[in-house]
C-alpha cells in the first residue's frame, strides 16, 4: 500500500498502474496482480489506509488536547505540522477528493473521514462549530496545498479562533 500511495501523490488516479506499484514496490508485475483482482481495489484499499493513517493522527492531536487555552493551538498544530507538512499525504487526499466524485466507495470513504474529523473536534466544541471547523480546516488544506505564499502558523490560528468564536447560531 505505501508504494500504491507513492504512485498516487506521484501520477494521481489516471496515472496509477500495477507496474507502476510494481516497480515503486521493488516486486514483480505478477505479485501485485496475483494479490489484486482490479486496479480500482488497490485504490481503494491505498485510499482507505491513507483516510485510516490521517484520521487516527487528527483524533490522536485533538484527544492529546488540553484545557480551552491550548485547544486553538492544537488544531492549528495538527493542520500546520501534521497534515500540511507531509505534501505527498496531501496530494492523495486530493486525489481521494476529485476520485469520490466519481466513485461511489471513495466517496464513501471521504464521508466517513469527514465524520471522524467532525466527531473529533465535537469533543470540545458543540457540532456546529465543530463543523465550521472541519470546513475551515479543508479550506486551509487545499489553499495551504497550492498558495503561493505559504499561510503562517499564526495567520492559521487567527482563522480558526474567529471559526471557534463564530458560535452555534451562525453555522445553523
Amino acid at each position: 500500500m505505501e508504494s500504491a500511495l507513492t504512485v498516487l501523490a506521484r501520477d494521481g488516479v489516471a496515472g496509477i498502474t500495477h507496474r507502476a506499484i510494481g516497480e515503486a514496490a521493488d516486486i514483480p508485475l505478477g505479485s501485485i496482480t496475483y494479490h489484486f483482482a482490479t486496479l480500482d481495489d488497490i485504490v481503494k484499499l491505498a485510499f482507505q489506509t491513507h483516510v485510516e493513517r490521517l484520521a487516527t493522527r487528527f483524533e490522536e492531536r485533538l484527544a492529546s488536547c488540553d484545557g480551552d487555552a491550548d485547544l486553538i493551538e492544537c488544531i492549528a498544530s495538527a493542520i500546520t505540522d501534521d497534515l500540511a507538512a507531509h505534501p505527498n499525504e496531501l496530494a492523495v487526499t486530493y486525489e481521494l477528493y476529485g476520485d469520490a466524485v466519481r466513485r461511489a466507495d471513495n466517496k464513501r470513504i471521504t464521508q466517513a473521514w469527514m465524520e471522524r474529523a467532525e466527531d473529533a473536534l465535537a469533543q470540545h466544541f458543540d457540532r456546529a462549530t465543530a463543523r465550521l471547523l472541519d470546513v475551515v480546516i479543508e479550506g486551509l488544506m487545499v489553499h495551504m496545498s497550492i498558495a503561493q505564499q505559504p499561510i503562517s502558523k499564526d495567520a492559521v490560528r487567527a482563522l480558526l479562533t474567529t471559526a471557534a468564536n463564530a458560535g452555534p447560531a451562525a453555522t445553523e
